[in-house]
Order: structure tokens, then C-alpha cells, then sequence
């Protein structure tokens, strides 16, 4: 069956100015991703590090870390997680959201799909 996981992000658009990237943290964009994670991916009660940055590279795209060719940037500005409980899951919440919504395979494969597909 799996876990499930909400993932927030908070990110703005930097653009490169005398060699480093200029942002305004005001220009902020909150978006919310659920996904439907393996089991063995929560390692004491959480999803590790590298896992978690696993779905955010997935989510903005190979490379998104260097820039994009134009010179701009995603810079995030604040990222909260959350690993549901059974009795959370239970209810569904992602029904409720305006979201992106994810089924990921054993191998990190991502699967986009409608909220009640999750």
C-alpha cells in the first residue's frame, strides 16, 4: 500500500545579477505535493534526506540546481514535511487539496495522478 507523505514548498525566481542570484523572498509561491511513497522509504518515523531531495529534483527537473539557461534560478525559501499516520491517512486528506499529487515506485519513479488515484 505504502506511506503518505505531504511535501510543501516554498520557492521564488532568482535572476543572476554580477555573478550571484538577486530574489525577493516576497515574491514567495507556496505549492503542496502528496505522494504515496514505498514503506521502506521512512527510515525512524521520517523520510530521509536524500529522499526528500530525490522528489524535489524530480519535481523542478534535472540540473534545476545550476540554473536555467537563461540565468535564472528556483531558489527555495522554506520547505515543511509531513508523514502521515495511519489514522491521518485514513481520512484522506489530499481529497480537500489543490495539489500536485504522486505515486512513486520502489526506484523513485513518479507517477503523476488525480487525488483519488493517491
Amino acid at each position: 500500500m505504502g506511506v503518505y507523505f505531504r511535501l510543501k514548498i516554498t520557492d521564488t525566481l532568482g535572476v543572476r545579477v554580477e555573478g550571484a542570484h538577486a530574489f525577493n523572498p516576497l515574491a514567495g509561491i507556496t505549492r503542496t505535493f502528496w505522494y504515496r511513497l514505498p514503506t521502506d522509504w521512512v527510515v525512524d518515523g521520517a523520510v530521509p534526506r536524500q529522499r526528500r531531495e530525490m522528489l524535489v529534483d524530480r519535481l523542478y527537473g534535472p540540473g534545476w540546481r545550476a540554473g536555467n539557461p537563461d540565468g535564472s534560478r528556483y531558489i527555495i525559501l522554506g520547505v515543511q514535511e509531513k508523514l502521515l499516520s495511519d489514522g491521518e491517512a485514513a481520512g484522506k486528506p489530499w481529497l480537500a487539496d489543490r495539489a500536485g499529487f504522486y505515486v512513486c515506485a520502489p526506484d523513485g519513479e513518479l507517477r503523476e495522478v488525480v487525488p483519488r488515484e493517491l
